[in-house]
C-alpha cells in the first residue's frame, strides 16, 4: 500500500523541528510520501498577518531534496481561503484511494484537536503521527492519545523523536533582531529569507 502522509501548517519559515519530524515519520511509519501543505490561512489566524503563500512554498522547496519521499502541494493556497484538515484530508483521500493518508500533527495539537472543526472525524477516520515537544506536557499530552484510542479507536504513532527546541514565532524574532538563525534553519533557508529581506518588517505587528 502507498502510504502517504499529509503535513500541513502555516511554516513560516519551516525549520529544523519541521523537518526533524517530517525525517523521522518516515523513517518510523515507512512512508512512500510526505506532503507538505503550506496553509493560506489558517482558520485560527485569520487576523495575523504571514507572509505570502508562494514564498513559503519556496521555502519549502528548498527542503525537498533532504528526502525522495518529500514533496509539497500548494491544495490549500490555491483555494484562496481558509481550509480546514479535514476538509484536506478528505479531498487527499478521494484522489488517491490507493494511499493510507495520515495526518501529521504538532503535539500540542494533540491536546485541541478534538475541539477542530469534524476533529472527531479526523480521530475516527485517519491514522496520525505525532511527536514530543518542549513546553508541551508529555504526560498530558500521552494520556489524552490514550483517551483518543478508547473513545474513538484512534491510530496514533508517537514518533521517537528527541524534542527540537523552535518556533517560527521566535525564528522571525531574531531575524529582525539581526540574530543568528543557522542553527534554527537550513542555509537553503536562511539564504532565501535573507536574499528576500523575509521578517525584517516584522509581520506580527
Amino acid at each position: 500500500m502507498n502510504k502517504t502522509a499529509l503535513f500541513g501548517g502555516t511554516f513560516d519559515p519551516i525549520h529544523r523541528g519541521h523537518i526533524n519530524l517530517a525525517m523521522e515519520a518516515v523513517r518510523e511509519c515507512d512512508l512512500n510520501q510526505l506532503i507538505f501543505l503550506p496553509n493560506y490561512i489558517s482558520p485560527f489566524k485569520r487576523d495575523s498577518k504571514v507572509t505570502p503563500g508562494e514564498m513559503r512554498a519556496e521555502m519549502i522547496r528548498r527542503i525537498l531534496p533532504l528526502n525522495s519521499a518529500f514533496s509539497i502541494s500548494e491544495y490549500e493556497l490555491e483555494r484562496q481561503e481558509p481550509s480546514y484538515s479535514y476538509d484536506t484530508l478528505r479531498y487527499f483521500r478521494e484522489r488517491m484511494p490507493d494511499a493510507e493518508i495520515s495526518f501529521i500533527i504538532g503535539f500540542d495539537s494533540v491536546l485541541t484537536i478534538e475541539k477542530w472543526y469534524r476533529g472527531s472525524d479526523i480521530l475516527r477516520e485517519f491514522p496520525l503521527i505525532t511527536g514530543v515537544r518542549p513546553h508541551v506536557s508529555t504526560e498530558e499530552g500521552l494520556e489524552k492519545i490514550e483517551y483518543f484510542r478508547k473513545k474513538y479507536h484512534s491510530r496514533f504513532h508517537v514518533l521517537n523523536l528527541n524534542p527540537f527546541d523552535a518556533s517560527s514565532t521566535e525564528i522571525r524574532e531574531y531575524v529582525r533582531k539581526g540574530k543568528d538563525i543557522s542553527g534554527l534553519v537550513v542555509p537553503e533557508v536562511e539564504e532565501y529569507i535573507k536574499d528576500n529581506g523575509i521578517y525584517l518588517d516584522g509581520i506580527d505587528e
